[in-house]
């Protein structure tokens, strides 16, 4: 049977199969094979998790305030959201997702931020890009054209983030551009200031 199919029909459950019943910690799954996550950082996934409302599915919420979906394996492709990251099972790796027991619904340690039930299990993966990329626009502004250098590794960036504006004796600022990775760093040690909201944050997600 599909592994879609079997996740489609656990969404009907409490427990999916997937998840251990007497789990006493975090458990490091394998993205890919009963669903993909989504991983968001905490100023985009707060507005993506509002927009969506009723609609989300299970949302499981990291120390850092990093959010990340369920959603049916191989249902997001070539998404483009600045430092949101769809994990799957590719082709020479595994990526694995840390998932707290059924029982842990409250932070700081990650939890399950919207509780895994019977009407929360997977999130349609069109209607969560659809937030997030509304979340993105609100937060960060509309993408500037072409790559920009992050202010840090000095690299051009295809998801430029804006920290800072830099004042300029002719009184047009120059923005200043940073990487998903190196927006937290901006200042070094604080977090950025990007021009329309709160910062990104670090992003998560175990490899092996």
């Amino acid at each position: 049977m599909p592994e879609n199919t079997v996740a489609r029909r656990e969404a009907a459950t409490s427990s999916p199969t997937w998840l251990s019943s007497t789990a006493v910690d975090v458990e490091a799954l394998p993205a890919g094979k009963w669903w993909d996550a989504v991983r968001a950082p905490a100023a985009i996934g707060e507005r993506a998790l509002k927009t969506l409302g009723d609609q989300t599915g299970a949302v499981i919420q990291d120390y850092r305030g990093t959010l990340y979906w369920l959603i049916a394996v191989g249902s997001a492709t070539s998404w483009h959201t600045r430092g949101v990251r769809v994990l799957t099972e590719l082709a020479d790796e595994r990526t694995y997702l840390g998932v707290p027991p059924v029982s842990w619904t409250t932070g700081p340690k990650a939890h399950w931020r919207v509780p895994l039930g019977p009407d929360h299990y997977l999130t349609d993966a069109w209607r969560l890009r659809g937030a997030l990329t509304e979340a993105d626009r609100a937060e960060y502004g509309l993408m500037p054209e072409g790559r920009q250098l992050c202010y840090r590794c000095q690299l051009p960036t295809d998801e430029p983030i804006p920290v800072d504006v830099e004042a300029r004796t002719n009184g047009v600022g120059q923005i200043i551009y940073a990487c998903p990775t190196h927006a937290p760093l901006y200042p070094t040690g604080q977090h950025p200031r990007p021009l329309t909201g709160a910062p990104a944050t670090a992003h998560e997600g175990r490899r092996r």
